[in-house]
């Protein structure tokens, strides 16, 4: 049994390998913005905008999972909201840092959360595996900054595993249910041309993969967390629509329109590339829903066939 701190607990993310974990026996515990115990679980405060943390948090970690992170579409780009997703990626990082390096805490494992956003957002044909570079653009600026900030975690930790997390399908939270709604009143369509590849994981396996990663020892590196089926983003409108018995018959949504409502957030939606999981898959890592059709079923099990 390991007992494993999570910041950014709170998320969708969090909250479902927080679950995970305990149902294995695992010992959960949280950093957040504010100190409470809800359900047995321990929550210690934290601010990295004023650099503050409580000690207490790091009692006997052996493993630290940080998810923390301002969110990627959440907000209009804006250059104080872009400024704030880099910051609050960097500087949180940085503070973890210093308060383990000051306070010589042993810590066995790190695990860090990126994005499959690493690649760019562009349209390619090419199949982008870890070794591929990153991108030029805010997407790839970010992750890569993002992820050298984790460098310190090789010397600190006995072990650093970084997962570059593609789309995330869950049924209560997240993109799914926003991307669904229009579907479910028979308005839904492709984006744009429709033929932007839409990487996609489904949150079991996504939960999955970190608690694999805390068990085998050998899941050591950056690895692509995205399901093995690739898929542009006309299958998946397709796909979703059929899982919802609805009908799918109206045009794409024109990119000027999205870019007109969501401006340069419109990328996130607009482009999308082909990413592997092989590496996952070579270190024997097993998809429970390794197709759309079967997360998306799974995800809406009242209108699956």
């Amino acid at each position: 049994m390991a007992k494993i701190l999570i910041s950014g607990g709170s998320g969708l993310l969090g909250k479902a390998i927080t679950d995970l974990f305990i149902s294995k026996k695992h010992e959960v515990v949280v950093l957040s913005r504010h100190a409470n115990s809800t359900n047995g679980i321990q929550t210690y405060q934290w601010d990295w905008k004023n650099k503050s943390i409580d000690l207490a948090a790091f009692d006997n970690v052996d493993v630290l999972i940080h998810l923390a992170g301002a969110g990627i579409v959440d907000k209009a780009w804006t250059p104080a909201y872009k400024k704030e997703i880099i910051e609050s990626r960097v500087k949180s990082s940085q503070l973890l840092i210093d308060t383990i390096q000051q306070n010589k805490i042993p810590l066995k494992q790190f695990i860090g959360a990126s994005a499959v956003g690493y690649y760019g957002a562009v349209q390619s044909a090419q199949l982008f595996t870890e070794t591929s570079a990153p991108g030029h653009d805010f997407m790839g600026d970010t992750c890569v900054k993002w992820e050298a900030a984790y460098a310190p975690f090789e010397k600190l930790a006995d072990k650093m595993t970084i997962f570059r997390i593609a789309i995330v399908l869950a049924s209560q939270a997240g993109a799914l249910p926003k991307m669904s709604m229009p579907f479910k009143y028979g308005f839904g369509a492709a984006l744009a041309s429709g033929q932007q590849y839409f990487p996609w994981i489904h949150i079991d396996d996504l939960s999955n993969l970190f608690l694999y990663a805390v068990e085998n020892p050998q899941l050591n590196g950056t690895f692509n967390a995205v399901a093995p089926e690739i898929v542009t983003n006309q299958t998946f409108s397709k796909q979703l629509a059929k899982s919802l018995h609805r009908p799918f018959f109206l045009p794409n949504v024109p990119e000027f329109l999205l870019k007109l409502i969501l401006g340069e957030r419109h990328l996130a939606l607009t482009r999308g590339l082909k990413i592997s999981c092989d590496k996952l898959i070579q270190h024997n890592f097993h998809f429970q829903y390794g197709t759309l059709d079967a997360a998306l079923n799974a995800l809406n099990p009242s209108k699956a066939r």
